[in-house]
């Protein structure tokens, strides 16, 4: 569990229990403590399953009081006082993930990976649904639903299965075979939509609003607890580095993002940090509308108008129907003066390749856009320390790894010694 290993062998600390999946015996966390407040209209209600604002149909952010001072720890249990969780935690070991300096890319530079292809179930998603599946049980919660493009599908799945929740994902035709098979077997009933993210989104949205006692747990802004688990990001990054400057995020819909960014500001308002960090997200050119829109200079983000394509199918989010999503980014962008950008399949194929060969980092074409864009914004004087979120692994999606690993050299079996190490030499210098 990473944050077992992070917490306690690798800083010297006396081993404590991992956090329970039952519940526990008092209240716990901050979901008693926690009102939804309307992004756009500021409307405040007391915690629901209900997944927008009533008054006006925007998305909603679950905000928890202050518990009196920052909780002591790197893991991500270990904030469970400033998350919306209460009697009932489920767990699967999510956060605590690795910070990873990249000495090899960047030997004279304070670039950092925050490794979260090290949670369970191989993404970042894992820490949305421990807290949005345990705040669906305490809520009532009669089973849940998500519509993903993969990631969510796998996570949501395997924390229903601990929590003894029936479980049913929407996923676009053409989701990466080893998602769905993830998905299948924590025991989600799995349904392909013909069509792109947005489809799979109506989707579960129209069977969710069918029937009663259901959790949406897309990961867009339609839950506001997953929003806020990614809090913990932010969290666990200030307890290894103090101040960060700049954090450069893939970004879909962007809800990851905000929850860095929320836990930023809670940081910054209670006198813990002396200025926020800069937020970068990033697209593919493929589907891009909210870095089509901060270039444009626009101030709301529209639907992306083209087909969906490019590589990067975990972000390939194209808003249709639900464009305030977007919005809702680029406004937490452009108030922390930050940025949205694109990148290009060449270059998230270099990514890919580079992280590998020279960080032993495998990642999902998704998950290497931050070092493809912090390679187009290596010129610019952004603040340091830098930490690229690398969201996913590369067994994600392994029918993009070919692409990236090109150059691969092969021998047969039985070759002399000589000879295999002679390829070995041949393929180390093929890294530069």
């Amino acid at each position: 569990m990473p944050c077992f290993w992070s917490a306690n062998v690798r800083k010297g600390r006396r081993m404590t229990s991992p956090p329970r999946d039952t519940p526990a015996p008092e209240p716990c966390g901050g979901l008693s403590r926690t009102r939804l407040v309307c992004f756009f209209c500021g409307v405040e209600r007391p915690t629901d399953l209900h997944p927008v604002c009533r008054a006006c149909g925007g998305t909603m952010i679950a905000r928890t009081l202050w518990p009196g001072c920052l909780p002591a720890g790197r893991c991500f249990w270990d904030f469970a006082d400033l998350l919306p969780v209460a009697n009932h935690r489920v767990s699967l070991g999510e956060g605590g993930t690795p910070l990873l300096k990249l000495r090899r890319l960047f030997p004279d530079d304070a670039v950092y990976a925050k490794a979260e292809w090290t949670n369970a179930t191989g993404s970042f998603k894992d820490r949305g649904s421990a807290v949005a599946v345990s705040a669906a049980l305490s809520l009532g919660a009669e089973g849940v639903i998500c519509a993903s493009t993969g990631n969510n599908a796998a996570s949501v799945s395997a924390f229903a299965a601990r929590a003894g929740l029936p479980c049913i994902v929407a996923l676009p035709k053409g989701t990466p075979a080893n998602k769905i098979t993830q998905a299948k077997a924590h025991g989600a009933i799995v349904l392909e939509v013909p069509g792109d993210f947005s489809d799979a989104y109506r989707e579960a949205a129209r069977i969710q609003g069918a029937v009663a006692g259901w959790a949406n747990l897309t990961s867009t802004y339609l839950n506001p607890y997953m929003t806020a688990a990614h809090a913990t990001i932010f969290y666990e990054l200030h307890a290894e580095l103090g101040e960060v400057g700049t954090v450069i995020v893939p970004i879909g819909a962007g809800p990851m993002l905000d929850g860095i960014m929320q836990g930023a500001r809670t940081l910054h308002e209670q006198g813990y940090l002396k200025r926020l960090p800069l937020p970068i997200g990033v697209q593919g050119v493929g589907c891009a509308p909210i870095a089509d829109a901060f270039a444009r200079g626009e101030d709301v983000v529209t639907a992306w108008p083209a087909p969906v394509q490019g590589m990067a199918g975990s972000i390939n989010d194209p808003l249709r129907g639900y464009p305030d999503d977007g919005t809702r980014t680029l406004r937490i962008l452009r108030s922390a003066n930050g940025r949205a950008v694109a990148v290009s399949d060449s270059q998230i194929r270099r990514a890919m390749r580079d992280l590998g060969r020279h960080e032993g980092i495998a990642a999902e074409p998704a998950a290497a856009t931050p070092l493809a864009a912090w390679r187009d914004l290596a010129a610019a004087d952004l603040p340091r320390p830098i930490v690229l979120v690398i969201s996913g692994h590369a067994l994600k999606d392994p029918t993009a790894q070919p692409t990236a690993a090109a150059q691969s050299l092969d021998i047969d079996a039985g070759a002399t010694p000589a000879a295999v190490v002679a390829a070995a030499m041949r393929q180390f210098a093929l890294k530069s």
